[in-house]
């Protein structure tokens, strides 16, 4: 994307509305993410940051974030220097690809002192940088190696600016020599020599300098003239120096593909421009919703990995289990060696290994070889039979119980990691955590403290009915047990992990259509969403039952009725 040198001259442009503005909280909503809250004269905004390699970006933002409970290091950093700060001045360096914040807040002495926030917008190597007024790092997000002979970015080392390309800067450069030298590329595309000698702009920008210049983006450098490629140069740096118009492009889907500073003409019919209220307003909207899925994301990595791991362990031990139950079903010939061997005492010598003997218990009597333990005595032998068959009729009771026990541990952490992989905000993995926490499956948060749970259902409506949905299991417990009165409606699909979902009556009798919908939305959010025609069991919550030990989420039902609903027919 377009993030270049001069797009980022024009966003410095505009965050300067936060000059003399204080600094009231730092956040550090997910890895690589940076909030600042700003209260000034008439304005109080948050100011967003992501050093992500993938998406980096600033800008000022309404988004409320979920933060986490504690923040990283690097986080109380941030907070020591700079909480209660007032910025004093945005800069930067030309068009390359950085923002200076300077910030002047009181240190431990009580001094004031005028630390500088950077932000460098580099790629792979994007990062953030608290230095101290003579320039030296306090610490950065990242930090780089001491060995490998690059930039040095430590704690106590003198700030450097990344290293310059040697191309001419479009603010700061002197344009016409510039140009001078892209002519000298006669063969080349002139998109491609425009972006070997400029620093400062995209591929975007160099192709629509060439569309401008000749209606055609793959045209040589030679099929311009030195005075029009300069002025087009001069006019894009004015542009820039302007402020620029915050321009985002999209596709025929509706859905944003690409952004500029400028008004991009090269696709024509292609794409459809639109201009944006302001460039914090352009790049929410580009990359808002693909930051809060990385983020989420990202914290519900670690309990899906979890569940997976335990949902592994419990097959494992699953099958382990059928195997022991498979040889213990197969115990009568224990007992019938034992009972041989008993009839056949005297005939067997002592220290013999084996015996053949006629099996009275075969209608043909048939000879049967029984092995024996030479150190054992006949008696002996057929009591080790004897107490073989016993422990495996024990262990035949045994087993079914705790195959069952692991069948339905096994179905309960599916159940949880489909509400995981179902889960839109960090609300629901809060309380997905508090369940796994209560079930003894992860540790509880440091102190004991019981996590604040602020997700609630999804609630919806049909013809007058409120119909509400359980996000995860405590959700579904809660709704069916506590919430629900006895003659509203219960659906879930049949033998599916799903949502419960709660059709409140209110002492009506809802139509068929209501009825469908409510078994639509059961379907909807269920693990067949993706299917066709799934079947939806539905009864009154008097005869929805939990049985005592229950795992969250798990209930036994009768007198139902079953609809057969199609989950495409919800849009969310």
């Amino acid at each position: 994307m377009p993030l270049d040198g001069s797009f980022i001259a024009c966003l410095r442009n505009e965050l300067e509305a936060a000059i003399d503005c204080h600094i009231d909280k730092i956040h550090i909503p997910a890895k690589n993410e940076f909030v600042f809250s700003l209260r000034g004269k008439s304005f109080n905004r948050k100011l967003f940051i992501s050093i992500s390699p993938g998406c980096p970006r600033v800008s000022f933002t309404d988004t409320v974030f979920e933060n986490p409970a504690n923040p990283p290091m690097f986080c109380m950093l941030l907070r020591k220097h700079l909480a209660s700060g007032r910025i004093l001045k945005i800069e930067g360096i030309g068009a390359e690809r950085l923002i200076i914040f300077k910030i002047q807040s009181t240190n431990e002495m009580g001094d004031r002192v005028i630390n500088s926030l950077i932000l460098e917008l580099v790629g792979q190597k994007t990062n953030l940088i608290l230095t101290d007024e003579a320039g030296r790092i306090i610490d950065s997000a990242r930090r780089s190696d001491i060995e490998s002979g690059a930039r040095l970015i430590q704690p106590g080392a003198i700030y450097t600016p990344p290293e310059n390309t040697g191309k001419t800067d479009l603010l700061t450069g002197d344009l016409l020599t510039a140009t001078q030298k892209i002519l000298c590329l006669s063969d080349a595309r002139l998109s491609d020599a425009i972006i070997q000698n400029i620093a400062g702009i995209s591929p975007l920008i160099c192709r629509e300098l060439a569309f401008i210049l000749t209606g055609d983006c793959d045209c040589p450098a030679k099929a311009v003239n030195q005075n029009d490629l300069y002025e087009k140069l001069v006019n894009l740096k004015k542009e820039v120096e302007s402020g620029g118009i915050p321009t985002v492009l999209y596709d025929e889907k509706g859905e944003p593909k690409d952004y500029s500073f400028i008004s991009i003409n090269q696709y024509k019919s292609l794409f459809k421009l639109k201009t944006a209220e302001s460039f914090s307003s352009l790049l929410e909207e580009f990359y808002g919703e693909r930051d809060r899925l990385r983020r989420l994301d990202h914290n519900k990595s670690d309990l899906v990995k979890k569940i997976k791991n335990l949902i592994a362990r419990n097959e494992r031990k699953l099958q382990l289990r059928k195997q022991e139950l498979l040889k213990s079903a197969n115990r009568e010939h224990l007992r019938i060696y034992g009972e041989l061997i008993k009839a056949n005492i005297y005939r067997i010598p002592k220290g013999a290994t084996k015996i053949k003997v006629e099996n009275y218990y075969d209608p043909d009597c048939k000879e049967i070889e029984i092995p024996l333990n030479s150190a054992l005595s006949p008696a002996n032998n057929a009591a080790k039979y004897f107490k073989e068959y016993k422990k495996a009729c024990t262990a035949e009771q045994t087993l079914g119980q705790l195959i069952n026990e692991c069948a339905s541990e096994l179905e309960y952490l599916e159940s949880v990691l489909f509400e995981l992989q179902t889960a839109d905000s960090t609300a629901e993995l809060t309380e997905i955590r508090a369940e796994l926490s209560e079930m003894g499956y992860i540790a509880r948060n440091s102190g004991n403290k019981k996590a604040k749970i602020t997700a609630v259902p999804y609630e919806f409506s049909k013809n007058g009915f409120k119909i509400l949905v359980g996000r995860n299991n405590l959700q579904n417990d809660k709704l069916t047990t506590k919430i629900a009165s006895k003659n509203d409606l219960w659906f879930h699909t049949k033998s599916i992990h799903g949502s419960h979902v709660i059709l409140f009556t209110e002492g009506k009798e809802p139509d068929d259509e209501t009825l469908l919908y409510a078994a639509t939305l059961a379907a909807y959010f269920s693990k067949a969403q993706k299917s066709n025609q799934v079947p939806v069991d539905y009864t009154p919550v008097k005869f929805v039952k939990k049985p005592n030990g229950a795992n969250p989420g798990m209930v036994i039902y009768q007198t139902n009725k079953t609809i057969f609903a199609n989950p495409g027919d919800f849009k969310l």
